[in-house]
């Protein structure tokens, strides 16, 4: 139990986490040009198979209902995955598969019997334009993974695995996203969703950003009556970031009752604050400190839910009581905007800069 101003705050008796991202390694065959890999100084390594086993064993009793393989790295890398989507699905959980598709031609005939929900990272339908992007892919293949999933589903008759596409908007590629929203639909996608990058430096931001670009954000603007032409032409949901600060904030992990695990077992808030890095977002360059919240080597789910910790940490995400650093007029000359450590309401950590909260960065949830 916490006290915030007059109020008396604890976790109601039936709290639990319904999903839990699990990030079974944090290695990947992929350099993309826009990702936190990059500024990652942390070791690479593949979670421990006994120590998959024991995160699942602790979801199900704690009434996880959704197992997202997501995070820092490629999950279909990892050597014992199909054991992995095994084991959720034995246990009774939904199973969501994020990929860049590279491995998934290797992986079709166990992929569209136990994965619900399938996303795709296409950030161009253009071969030449997806390799600068996404350095050391092949668009070609990722499209011929696909189709044979979708072989199977018109075989079989069935609506799994639900295909999302998502796409990160860049000033390099929005003159692309058409095209690749029709890519999306000939891939039988019932999704296509639109992300932000979080640049990682000045330059990157200035070169890149979308949202910081007057010209990139009225191309979007114009866009928008094509675009739910293809929706329906499709009959593709197609979700559009924020271009700009918002005055309402969700975090959506909060909002999902989700929690990250880390590859070592160590438990996160969010794939934001899972690992060190830094990132630039309106001008202000900040080093993210990785928060710790438990360890499920040596902890039980339920126990690190229901800490007075994550208790605390939870109610003020619920709530986003946090200050709003990057529409602060201060914030040029602010050194708590510089890291996530705490703000200047005393929160510690701290979300005031979150970029997800904004509906200007998407996660896989």
């Amino acid at each position: 139990m916490l006290r915030f101003k007059n109020w008396l705050v604890s976790h109601s008796s039936d709290s639990h986490p319904r999903e839990l991202v699990v990030e079974v390694t944090n290695k990947c065959n992929y350099r993309c040009i826009y990702c936190f890999r990059n500024l990652m100084e942390e070791p690479e390594g593949h979670m421990d198979t006994g120590l998959f086993h024991k995160i699942i064993g602790d979801a199900r009793e704690s009434g996880v209902e959704k197992i997202v393989f997501t995070g820092w790295g490629e999950p279909l890398l990892h050597p014992d995955i199909k054991e992995f989507a095994e084991a959720v699905k034995d246990n009774g959980m939904s199973l969501l598969l994020n990929t860049n598709g590279y491995f998934l031609g290797d992986h079709v005939e166990w992929v569209k019997e136990l994965v619900d929900e399938l996303y795709i990272s296409l950030d161009s339908s253009e071969s030449n334009l997806y390799s600068v992007l996404r350095k050391g892919g092949d668009l070609s293949r990722v499209i011929e993974a696909v189709e044979r999933i979708n072989r199977y589903r018109r075989e079989t008759l069935s609506r799994k695995p639900e295909i999302t596409v998502q796409f990160t908007l860049t000033r390099l590629n929005i003159d692309n996203l058409e095209s690749t929203i029709n890519l999306a639909g000939q891939l039988k996608a019932t999704r296509f969703i639109v992300s932000n990058i979080l640049p990682l430096t000045p330059g990157q931001e200035k070169s890149l950003a979308c949202y910081m670009d007057p010209e990139c954000r009225e191309k979007v603007s114009r866009l928008s009556t094509r675009l739910a032409r293809l929706s329906m032409i499709h009959n593709i949901i197609i979700s559009m970031p924020q271009l700009g600060l918002s005055t309402e904030r969700e975090c959506p992990y909060a909002a999902r009752d989700a929690l990250y695990v880390r590859w070592d077992g160590k438990v996160t808030p969010c794939i934001y604050m899972a690992h060190g890095w830094r990132n630039t977002f309106y001008g202000i360059t900040r080093t993210i400190k990785p928060v710790i919240l438990g360890d499920l080597r040596e902890e039980g789910l339920m126990d690190i839910w229901r800490s007075q910790e994550f208790t605390r940490f939870k109610f003020t995400l619920d709530t986003m009581h946090f200050p709003s650093c990057p529409d602060c007029p201060l914030r040029e000359y602010c050194t708590f905007t510089l890291t996530n450590e705490t703000d200047c309401w005393g929160n510690q950590p701290s979300c005031a800069s979150c970029p997800y909260s904004r509906d200007m960065v998407r996660c896989p949830l």
